[in-house]
């Protein structure tokens, strides 16, 4: 009898090994795309051994643990990862913020040691390193969220990273991703962090992605420039999919749900393998860290939320979990928190609807969601400066707007309605309309997922009204926000794993009535690629009357109806033709819909580069030259981090700081690293709440610090003893960066100041004594 038991329980586990193999080694080919696409772009290969090392010790391994410890394993290993992803991250910012508050960053390794070494060290601890109730998902599960993880990888690395080389080796570098290297930087040094723009000065910016990368880089030693430009994003994004896919898994109950999820996400990326592009398609992005890792957060923030409101008893140490992951997306991304309230707030009144009461968990789950959002907007959830309320001022932003209605006004401006439906005109009117619906059509990803309406059975359900909250509140969001950088549409784009999550469910509801075909899948794709034809075919330059602009800017809206109707009229002959097609025409549409993104980028791309590899990122407006960019990698190596520099660089593109100047320039404060005086301040929330003021925007708006950018042109450029010590002495300035392609910087400078450094046209100076 023992030896029976003694065989079976050798076979069970000979079994569970082989599965765990089975869908553990196909995850070897997306990390080898990784490796391959990170050499191509000159990362070496003891930074990505490295890199690898970081993340998996510090961040998964301690975050799968705590996930396991506050709540149990999803019951296979790529769902724990994912989630534990989220999870460990939280913990490393709050291991962050205690060891450089207390100015031990090159400690920061021992936060997540001490998690790894207390559960192998106690007893009661231990078995969360196995999952003691395994679940695992179909092999076909693991195969698509791995050629998904794939086509991400490829992606961001063969087509978004090669399109951004690293300073000091471009010859221009996107302002957006040195304002993020700047704050990098600064997250290594303090929190609560200056604004490395305008030293002592708070950063008003929501920070969290940034503070990630800043513990990556205590931890690792790697530079911030290769962890910003090429190793963070990668691993956050699979950690996205699984979270994607774990949430839309979670809402359906049925595995292939994640499977779509992936494919939502990675299709739209596919081009990117031929082709360079700026960013990778929406809702992930590289120049915008902030959105990816808030999107992330708040996903696995909506997961334990879904637990803990509408699954039975969940352990409380899960509130724990789900408020902490939440507070990390807020203060990532300010759009996370409202998604957030508003999926936990429709659905509480649902149920006060239906049942006259209010379940106290949703009380508390509400209120802790309202409290951590305020907490972050009054703290780290800055860049809302200049922001109200415009409805439908997003579609400002759409192609054809402009000549459709006349109205030119800018992002802030106009009043409480878009400009062109309060004009009086039939004409602006009828064509602001007409734009908003191609916005629409432009985000159908997003707007599908109120379909949940449709089924009796869904809509009954109090979960599909948690998504539906999520979807209101994005949208909400995206159509009466008036940013001046057009950033409400990061609201619809934070709703967006809500509303696929959405789409997987309507499609499983519709399977049990009508079970699917396999052709479902290519008839979808064939769709997509139809109508993503439609649409570029319809895209035309508007010209003549405004009467005829009208038209021309309608006409891909003309083409997407025609198209519809036509199909809609030919599928009862389809079902006659093919039985098996009864009741399946929604969730071909609903597949079509996720297809269409994927075929409009993939048309696009061929469209305007005909397929060929484009060139890096080059721009005269956004030029660095060499000796400026060597001469701030030489001031990053040669001064200290708290050092303040006073330089002349603040605007683009080079050539004297005028008044009026784009200030974007980030060449010192992001390149160098290093605080400065005064540096581009188009990003401060000062400049920003000036948006539109004399008719310009926030980015050319005048240095609300006129004191400091009078004070650094005196010291280059008409220096004098006096001077030079008030910098020392008031401001605590160490080094002055001359550029003499932005200003006449006086010869007198090498008298009064110690030159340090030389570069082409680039002067390094040094002003000694104490502060």
């Amino acid at each position: 009898m023992t030896i029976t038991v003694a065989a079976e329980a050798k076979s069970d586990w000979r079994r569970a090994t082989g599965t765990a193999w089975a869908r553990g080694l196909p995850w070897l080919v997306p990390l080898l795309v990784a490796v391959i696409g990170l050499l191509t772009v000159d990362v070496p290969v003891g930074a990505i051994l490295r890199y690898l090392a970081y993340f998996g010790l510090a961040i998964v391994v301690p975050g799968v643990l705590i996930l396991r410890a506050l709540w149990r394993s999803t019951g296979n290993w790529a769902e724990d990862i994912g989630l534990g992803g989220a999870v460990g991250g939280t913990l490393q910012l709050i291991g962050w913020g205690l060891f450089t508050a207390l100015g031990r960053q090159s400690w920061l390794i021992v936060w997540p040691a001490l998690v790894i070494v207390a559960f192998a060290a106690v007893p009661g601890l231990r078995h969360h390193w196995r999952i003691a109730e395994p679940r695992p998902l179909p092999l076909l599960w693991t195969w698509g969220l791995v050629i998904g993880a794939v086509l991400l990888l490829g992606g961001a690395t063969f087509g978004v990273m090669a399109y951004h080389p690293m300073p000091p080796n471009g010859t221009a570098y996107y302002p957006d991703l040195l304002y993020h290297l700047s704050m990098v930087n600064e997250l290594t040094r303090a929190v609560p962090p200056e604004l490395p723009q305008v030293a002592g000065v708070r950063l008003d910016y929501h920070w969290f992605a940034n503070a990630d990368m800043a513990s990556a880089v205590d931890i690792t030693k790697l530079s911030p420039i290769i962890v910003l430009y090429r190793l963070w994003l990668l691993p956050t994004v699979i950690v996205a999919l699984l979270v994607f896919a774990t949430l839309a898994r979670t809402v359906s109950r049925a595995w292939w749900t994640g499977v779509l999820a992936a494919a939502a996400f990675a299709g739209p990326q596919v081009p990117l393998w031929w082709d360079t592009n700026v960013d990778l398609s929406p809702p992930l992005s590289l120049l915008s860290p902030s959105q990816t890792l808030g999107m992330v957060m708040g996903a696995a923030a909506a997961v334990f939320l879904i637990e803990l409101l509408f699954r039975g008893n969940q352990p409380k140490t899960l509130w724990v979990l789900a408020v902490a992951v939440a507070l990390v997306g807020g203060g990532s991304k300010p759009t996370v928190l409202p998604v957030l309230v508003g999926a936990v707030g429709l659905a509480a009144l649902f149920l006060l609807i239906r049942d006259r009461r209010l379940p106290a968990k949703f009380l508390a789950a509400g209120s802790l969601l309202v409290a951590s959002a305020v907490g972050t907007m009054l703290t780290v959830a800055g860049s809302t400066s200049g922001s109200g309320i415009q409805v439908l001022a997003v579609v400002k932003l759409a192609a054809g707007y402009g000549a459709a209605s006349g109205d030119r006004t800018q992002p802030g401006q106009g009043g409480w309605i878009l400009p062109a439906l309060s004009s009086g005109s039939v004409l602006s009117i009828i064509g602001a309309l007409v734009v908003f619906v191609l916005v629409i059509i432009a985000q159908a990803t997003a707007a599908a997922g109120y379909g949940l309406l449709g089924p009796r059975e869904t809509r009954r359900d109090p979960l599909a009204w948690f998504l539906l909250g999520a979807l209101i509140a994005g949208w909400a969001g995206y159509l009466l926000v008036d940013h001046p950088s057009v950033s409400e549409t990061y609201f619809v784009r934070t709703a967006i794993p809500f509303s696929i999550a959405a789409i997987g469910w309507i499609a499983v509801v519709q399977a049990k009535k009508h079970r699917p075909t396999p052709w479902l899948v290519p008839a979808a794709l064939g769709l997509g690629a139809l109508y993503a034809f439609v649409l570029l075919w319809g895209k035309t330059k508007p010209h003549g009357t405004q009467f005829g602009r009208i038209v021309e800017v309608a006409r891909p809206l003309i083409a997407v109806l025609i198209l519809t109707a036509v199909l809609r009229l030919a599928w009862p002959l389809v079902v006659k033709a093919w039985p098996k097609a009864t009741g399946l025409g929604g969730v071909l549409a609903l597949l079509t819909i996720l297809a269409v993104p994927t075929a409009s980028v993939a048309a696009q791309n061929l469209h305007i580069h005909g397929g060929h590899q484009s060139k890096t990122f080059t721009s005269k407006f956004w030029e660095v030259h060499p000796d400026e960019a060597a001469a701030a990698i030489w001031l990053a190596h040669h001064s200290r981090p708290k050092d303040i520099v006073a330089g002349n660089a603040y605007c683009r593109p080079t050539g004297r700081q005028q008044p009026g100047c784009d200030a974007r320039g980030y060449l010192i404060s992001g390149i160098a690293g290093r605080r400065t005086l005064i540096d581009g301040w188009a990003y401060t929330s000062q400049a920003m709440a000036k948006q539109g003021a004399g008719g310009a925007r926030y980015t050319k708006q005048p240095s609300p610090w006129p004191d400091r950018v009078a004070i650094t042109e005196e010291a280059l450029y008409a220096p004098n003893p006096a001077v030079l010590r008030q910098l020392r002495h008031q401001y605590g300035v160490r080094w002055l960066y001359a550029d003499r392609r932005d200003g006449p910087v006086s010869p007198r400078l090498d008298r009064l100041a110690s030159l340090r450094h030389r570069q082409d046209q680039v002067g390094i100076y040094e002003l000694t004594g104490p502060p």
